[in-house]
């Protein structure tokens, strides 16, 4: 599969807790996701909270959380929604 194709992609999710689990994917940005009457497109993958892992001798790398992006289109309009509770 192509890159073309996997932005075309469109899956359907049954539960609020498998389409946010579906927004921290990177494989998934660019995609289209259906859970109940609603598409959103993946426009930025999240990121999740990392443990700090010291290692001797190496720098502390910080990885800043952050939540997945989502557009949902209404009518004429695009929404980017941040955060879905």
């Amino acid at each position: 599969m192509n890159s073309a194709d996997n932005d075309n992609e469109i899956m359907v999710v049954s539960t609020k807790l498998e389409l946010m689990g579906q927004g921290y994917m990177y494989a998934n940005v660019g995609k289209e996701f259906v859970y109940g009457e609603t598409t959103f497109l993946l426009k930025e993958a999240g990121i999740r909270k990392m443990p700090v892992l010291p290692f001797m001798g190496y720098p502390h790398l910080c990885v800043i959380p952050r939540k997945p992006t989502w557009q949902i289109s209404v009518n004429d309009m695009e929404l980017i929604v941040r955060d879905i509770k």
